[in-house]
């Protein structure tokens, strides 16, 4: 199971949400209790914030029930998240230019946010062999039955086994 390292809880929903983010497929993130009044309407609220790790490209943002693949990440993402809780999301499949403060994330539908959903940011880990068959070919009993009992605990299935090949599904 891959390594959640971020999540939170959206307390509020500014009203002109939905139309940024039709407009510019944008979220704009900020701890309620840290933005400034005149930024609310088009923020995404939240509380509970808090970052246990390193947020990189190929890691998965989650928002309500919707995954996105991270494509880029800006410097100043962990410090304005760790200060401010505040952090911009572009969902446009990182083809915009980087700002410091944002997460760009794949190009595709974007769910409405309502008060209550969270918003969390896990580690990559298995899932991104979904789909995907591997090999494990070789020699060294060790390492391959290791590799094995790697596969399966995150989700993997044998396909097919033999004393020179092992062949595993990720589902």
């Amino acid at each position: 199971m891959s390594k959640k390292f971020y999540e939170t809880k959206i307390v509020g929903v500014g009203g002109d949400v939905p139309k940024f983010l039709s407009a510019v497929k944008m979220l704009v993130l900020f701890d309620d209790s840290m933005v400034l009044p005149e930024l609310r309407n088009f923020s995404v609220l939240h509380s509970g914030n808090k970052l246990d790790g390193v947020i990189k490209p190929g890691d998965v943002l989650k928002v309500a029930d919707s995954e996105f693949k991270i494509l880029k990440v800006g410097g100043e993402v962990h410090s304005n998240i760790r200060t401010l809780g505040h952090v911009i999301i572009k969902f446009d499949g990182g083809k915009g230019d980087l700002m410091e403060g944002s997460i760009h994330v794949e190009d595709k539908p974007i769910p409405a946010v309502q008060i209550g959903d969270s918003i969390s940011i896990r580690e990559a880990g298995a899932d991104a062999l979904k789909g995907k068959k591997a090999a494990i070919v070789g020699a060294d009993n060790e390492v391959a039955t290791a590799l094995k009992k790697i596969l399966v605990d995150n989700g993997a299935t044998i396909t097919s086994e033999s004393d020179s090949e092992i062949v595993i599904t990720v589902k």
